[in-house]
C-alpha cells in the first residue's frame, strides 16, 4: 500500500497538468476555434451519409466527389459516421471525442517516456513540450485526422513493449494506413520491422489485421478504386511542394513551414531541426550498416517520415505533430540526455509554449460570447425558412446548421462547383463582408455582446469569432454566379 502511494505521488505533477489541460479544453471546446474550413470538410461526407445513406460530398471540389467521396483517406470519415449514430452533430459533440483522444495520447506518451527515462521530471517536461507545441495544441482541437493519428502512433509504441499480439499491432497499423498519405512511411517501417523480426505465422496474423480497415474503407465507396485514383490523386497534387526550383523548395520546407507560424515559439524550430538530423547522428553512431539500429526502436519510421514531410510534402505545419511525437519517443529511447543544462533549456522552451497556449485559451474565454455556436445557430434558425430546399454558402458554421436540417445543403463559397442555383428554393450567403454583392438582400446580422480585446491580446486572438456575421439572400442566378465565378476553375 505504501509502495502504491509513493508511485502515485510521483505522478501527481502529470495528473495536475492533465486535469488543467482537460478542464481548459472542455470549457473552450466549442470556442477555440470557431467552426472552420477543414473541420466541416472532414465532417461533410459523414453528414451526407447520415442524412441520405449515401457516401458523397458536394462540399469537396474534386470531380466525382458529388457522387461518391474518395478525396481523402477514409479513417476520419469512418469515425464520424460511427459517432453520428450515437451523438447529434453539434460542435460540442463532434469535438468532444477528439479532446478525449488527445488526452489519452498525452497519457500514453508520458508512460512511454517514464519507461525510457525512469525519471518523472524529464518525462513530464517532454510531454509538456509536445502538448504546448503550437501545431499540436491547435490541431488537437481542429477535428482533423491528426488527433487520431497521434493516438494510433502512441498506442502502437505502448503495445510494442507491453503486448506482442499480431492482431492488435496489425489493426493499429491498418488504421494508420487509411488515415493519411503521409502516414504511409510509418506503416511501411512497422511492416518491414514486423516481417523481418517474426515468423510466418505471426506475420500472417499481422497482415490479416492490417488489411481489414482498408477493406472496410473500400466497402464504403463500393470498391470504386478508380475514384480513389482520380480524386485522391488530384487531392495529393495540391499538397506537394508548389515552389519552383530546388532552393525554393528547401527554403519553404525548412523555413516557410515554421515562420511566421511559429513566431510565438521560435525555439521550437530548433527542436524540429534537431529531430530531423537525429536519425543521421544515430545511424553514424550505430555505424550505418548495423541493421539492428533500424529494426529496433523508432529510428526507421522517424527517418522515412522526415524524408517524406520535408522532401515530398507541401510546407504545411499540420504534418509536424506526428514527426514531433515519434522524434520525442526516439530521443527518449536512443539518447536519454538528462543533465542540468538540457533540463534548463527544455524548461525555457516549455514555458514559452505554456505562455502561448494559455494566452490563446484566455483570449477565447474573454471572447466567449462572440464564439459560442448555439446563439448563431439560433439566429440562422430564426431567419431561414425551415420547409424549403435551401443552400447556405460561406462561413463554416453553416455546415452545422445544415447537419440538422435535411432540406438544407452547405457549400463553401470557394468550392461551389457541385451546386446549382436552380436546385434550391432559397440560396443564402453567410459573410463578414458588409457589402459583398449589390443585389443580395440583407436578411440580418449576428451581433452578440462583444468584449473589445486589449491591443496586447490581438496577436493571440486566433480562431476568429461569429460576431458581425451577415446573412444575405441571393436573389438571382446572376448573383449566384458572381459569388462562385472566381472559383469555378480547378
Amino acid at each position: 500500500m505504501n509502495s502504491w502511494r509513493f508511485t502515485y505521488r510521483k505522478h501527481i505533477p502529470f495528473i495536475l497538468f492533465l486535469l488543467f489541460y482537460a478542464l481548459l479544453g472542455l470549457y473552450n471546446l466549442t470556442t477555440l476555434p470557431v467552426a472552420w474550413t477543414d473541420e466541416v470538410m472532414n465532417l461533410d461526407p459523414a453528414i451526407q451519409f447520415h442524412k441520405f445513406g449515401h457516401f458523397f460530398s458536394k462540399l469537396w471540389p474534386n470531380p466525382g466527389a458529388e457522387k461518391v467521396f474518395a478525396s481523402y483517406p477514409p479513417l476520419i470519415e469512418i469515425w464520424h459516421i460511427f459517432w453520428l449514430k450515437i451523438a447529434n452533430p453539434t460542435v460540442f459533440n463532434i469535438r468532444l471525442p477528439f479532446l478525449i483522444f488527445h488526452l489519452i495520447t498525452l497519457t500514453v506518451l508520458y508512460f512511454i517516456l517514464i519507461k525510457s527515462f525512469k525519471n518523472n521530471y524529464i518525462s513530464l517536461l517532454l510531454v509538456l513540450l509536445f502538448a504546448f507545441d503550437k501545431s499540436v495544441f491547435e490541431l488537437s482541437r481542429s477535428v482533423r485526422v491528426e488527433v487520431i493519428i497521434l493516438l494510433l502512433i502512441s498506442l502502437y509504441y505502448l503495445f510494442q513493449t507491453n503486448s506482442n499480439s499480431p492482431y492488435l499491432k496489425g489493426l493499429l497499423s491498418g488504421l494508420l494506413l487509411i488515415a493519411h498519405l503521409y502516414t504511409l512511411p510509418i506503416v511501411l517501417a512497422w511492416l518491414i520491422k514486423t516481417y523481418y523480426k517474426n515468423n510466418l505465422r505471426y506475420n500472417l496474423k499481422y497482415g490479416i489485421a492490417l488489411i481489414i480497415p482498408t477493406i472496410f474503407g473500400l466497402g464504403l465507396i463500393n470498391f470504386e478504386v478508380s475514384e480513389i485514383i482520380s480524386q485522391l490523386g488530384l487531392q495529393a497534387t495540391k499538397h506537394t511542394p508548389q515552389s519552383n526550383g530546388f532552393c525554393n523548395i528547401l527554403r519553404d520546407s525548412f523555413w516557410g513551414r515554421f515562420f511566421p507560424y511559429y513566431i510565438e515559439q521560435p525555439f521550437v524550430w530548433l527542436i524540429y531541426l534537431g529531430i530531423l538530423f537525429m536519425p543521421i547522428y544515430l545511424l553514424i553512431k550505430h555505424r550505418i550498416n548495423n541493421k539492428s539500429a533500424l529494426l529496433n526502436g523508432s529510428l526507421l519510421e522517424l527517418l522515412l517520415l522526415g524524408i517524406t514531410i520535408f522532401g515530398a510534402m507541401s510546407a504545411q505545419y499540420r504534418y509536424l505533430p506526428a514527426f514531433l511525437l515519434i522524434g520525442i519517443i526516439t530521443f527518449a529511447s536512443e539518447i536519454k540526455l538528462n543533465n542540468k543544462i538540457f533540463n534548463v533549456l527544455l524548461t525555457i522552451v516549455v514555458l514559452n509554449g505554456f505562455l502561448s497556449f494559455t494566452a490563446r485559451h484566455l483570449t477565447a474565454i474573454y471572447q466567449r460570447q462572440e464564439r459560442l455556436s448555439e446563439p448563431i445557430l439560433a439566429f440562422l434558425d430564426k431567419n431561414i425558412p425551415q420547409y424549403k430546399k435551401t443552400l447556405i454558402l460561406g462561413e463554416s458554421i453553416g455546415e452545422y446548421y445544415s447537419a440538422t436540417h435535411k432540406l438544407c445543403d452547405y457549400g463553401l463559397d470557394y468550392h461551389p462547383i457541385h451546386f446549382k442555383f436552380t436546385d434550391y428554393e432559397n440560396v443564402y450567403f453567410l459573410s463578414k463582408d458588409s457589402t459583398p454583392y449589390l443585389n443580395c438582400k440583407k436578411i440580418g446580422q449576428y451581433n452578440p455582446l462583444q468584449n473589445h480585446i486589449p491591443s496586447f491580446m490581438t496577436k493571440f486572438a486566433k480562431g476568429g469569432t461569429y460576431s458581425n456575421t451577415i446573412l444575405w439572400k441571393v436573389e438571382s442566378d446572376s448573383e449566384f454566379k458572381k459569388i462562385t465565378q472566381p472559383y469555378l476553375i480547378y
